[in-house]
């Protein structure tokens, strides 16, 4: 059975504590979560702001990987032109030695 005097003796010492009391269960809480929310909003800026570096990043490494597909189509060509399987690398078909091709020379 509950004494009703209980809850008066927790008052008094409540009332007594108030100052102490408002802090713990009011300012630090609001405290607190001011501070998360500032982490929050810092969290969220920085991620924003990372993702067009990513994707430049992105298509960088895109390009570079197109690039290296046409270097390895010419490097195949050079090899075929330098090493004919007839044994004239380097020449023409009549024995000539091949002009040299270069811009607007064809």
């Amino acid at each position: 059975m509950h004494e009703p005097y209980m809850f008066e003796e927790m008052f008094a010492v409540m009332a007594q504590l108030g100052p102490v009391m408002m802090f713990w269960f009011m300012v630090l809480p609001a405290l607190v979560a001011v501070l998360l929310l500032a982490i929050l909003y810092r969290l969220l800026r920085t991620r924003e702001g990372a993702t067009p570096a990513h994707d430049d990043e992105a298509r960088m490494i895109q390009e570079m990987y197109r690039a290296m597909g046409r270097m390895e189509e010419r490097v195949e060509a050079l090899e075929t032109l330098l090493l004919d399987p007839d044994g004239t690398a380097g020449r023409g078909r009549s024995g000539e030695r091949a002009a040299p091709r270069g811009p607007g020379r064809e």
